[in-house]
């Protein structure tokens, strides 16, 4: 994650403080951090915990 081949690149905001956005981020669950988070949740599975899961199943059966 974090190697030689890192490097920093600035962030430039257009409309926003730094203020608000930790608000934002950082802040209570006000409704549209709660719509945010909702509309870019994402659901990564892991295929070798679901294989051992499925095996022990097998066992079990």
């Amino acid at each position: 994650f974090i190697g030689k081949d890192i490097r920093l690149d600035p962030v430039i905001l257009k409309e926003q403080t730094i203020k608000s956005l930790l608000e934002y981020y950082m802040g209570k669950n006000t409704p549209d951090r709660q719509q945010h988070i909702i509309r870019n949740l994402r659901i990564e599975k892991d295929e070798v915990e679901q294989e051992e899961k499925d095996e022990e199943d097998l066992e079990v059966a």
